[in-house]
């Protein structure tokens, strides 16, 4: 194997920096249109599971610092119809409270 000059060094090193600042702002884009996607969707449900099995879904505002795992986005009107027409299985979040946001009132 030949070692490469310090000038080939340089070179091969300024095309990976070229190279990896196009990743990180691709990655940035990338980051930001999910982002957008959860911010318009406003709310989002997450999985609870008991022993592998599904129990039911926590509506999350889609901001909640709660979320831990990944999500179903939801409009305001799929929300508002999970908490109130499938509350069996669909329960608001305790911390962000998208029941209150959504102006469901509990009997």
């Amino acid at each position: 194997m030949s070692e490469l000059s310090p000038a080939e060094r340089l070179a091969k090193l300024r095309t990976l920096e070229v190279w990896l600042g196009w990743q990180l702002r691709d990655t940035q884009r990338k980051i930001e249109q999910v982002e957008q996607q959860t911010r318009a969707a406003g709310y989002v449900t997450e999985q609870e599971r008991r022993a592998g099995q599904a129990v039911g879904v926590t509506v999350h505002a889609a901001d909640c610092p709660k979320i831990h795992q990944p999500v179903t986005t939801l409009t305001a009107t799929d929300a508002h119809y999970a908490l109130v027409k499938d509350a069996s299985f669909s329960h608001p979040c305790r911390h962000c409270r998208p029941d209150k946001t959504l102006g469901i009132l509990k009997d």
